[in-house]
């Protein structure tokens, strides 16, 4: 039971509800009909994938960071997790081949960036943060595209680009120790603790102050104002004085994991889904 729980651990759940909703968010957005459970197959595999072979290049930066992850604290084998990524790996081809041409491909995209991510560009500057957002707002558009109407998407994926963006520089701002002891290249290690929080207070602040302008623009309706004025902004306003003042950076990329999930809800029901 402790190892399947492990499993588990590695497929990171949270994050792949989280792209599994963009996606069919970005599908309803653009009126699309039916739902396309093998589309949202295929991204569930393939982001599951992508966490567990973060976790596998990770161990040496988690075994200072987070000692308590499965390969740290040795409660999971490596060869254990490499079985489980070659499983979701092998899953994720055989969706991509059972959809149409466009959309298999771009989910076989995801599965290269994202293993080029763990394995390279995670520990350079700025690189592994630019593809964690664009791959995290690329999946309205992929939804939306599905759907027939990829520019509907627009706006949640620019948002969504930017949200994540800030929380990535937290994270690598909170992870500073393993980091520089692996010899990555981050953006807080070589450019300074306090620069890369005040640049993601900076997005923060920003984005709370254009959330709400989709709604006053008339383009998403009452029901996407009151969720992103009720919990969105203030996650942002909260998230954003705390990295500026470099104070529980912890609590910071927990809020915004809360406030993602919240957006995705705004922008689902702001159109009428």
């Amino acid at each position: 039971m402790r190892r399947l729980f492990d499993l588990v651990r590695l497929i990171r759940l949270h994050n792949v509800a989280a792209a599994v909703l963009s996606v069919a968010v970005g599908y309803s957005i653009a009126e699309g009909g039916q739902m396309p459970w093998t589309l949202l197959i295929g991204v569930a595999t393939a982001t599951a994938g992508g966490n567990v072979i973060n976790d596998i290049r990770d161990r040496d930066i988690d075994g200072i960071n987070k000692p308590w992850r499965p390969f740290p604290s040795g409660s999971l084998s490596v060869g254990a997790g490499w079985a489980l990524y070659m499983v979701l790996i092998a899953l994720t081809v055989i969706t991509a081949l059972a959809l149409p041409g466009g959309q298999g491909a771009w989910i076989l995209v995801w599965v290269v960036l994202l293993h080029l991510y763990s394995a390279k560009l995670k520990r350079l500057y700025l690189a592994g943060n630019m593809l964690v957002s664009l791959v995290a707002a690329s999946g309205f558009v992929l939804g939306a595209w599905a759907g027939g109407n990829s520019a509907s998407a627009t706006i949640p994926a620019v948002f969504t680009f930017f949200f994540v963006m800030g929380r990535e520089l937290v994270k690598d701002t909170d992870d500073m120790e393993g980091d520089r002891a692996c010899g990555a290249r981050t953006v807080p290690i070589l450019s300074g603790e306090r620069g890369a929080l005040r640049i993601s207070a900076v997005l923060f602040g920003l984005l709370a102050i254009s959330f709400p302008l989709p709604w006053i623009a008339g383009i998403y309706g009452y029901l996407y104002a009151i969720v992103m004025i009720c919990t969105v902004v203030p996650i942002l306003i909260v998230s954003a004085w705390l990295s500026w003042h470099g104070r529980s950076l912890g609590r910071v990329s927990g809020l915004l994991k809360l406030g993602m999930f919240c957006g995705i809800t705004a922008f689902y029901l702001g159109t009428g889904g």
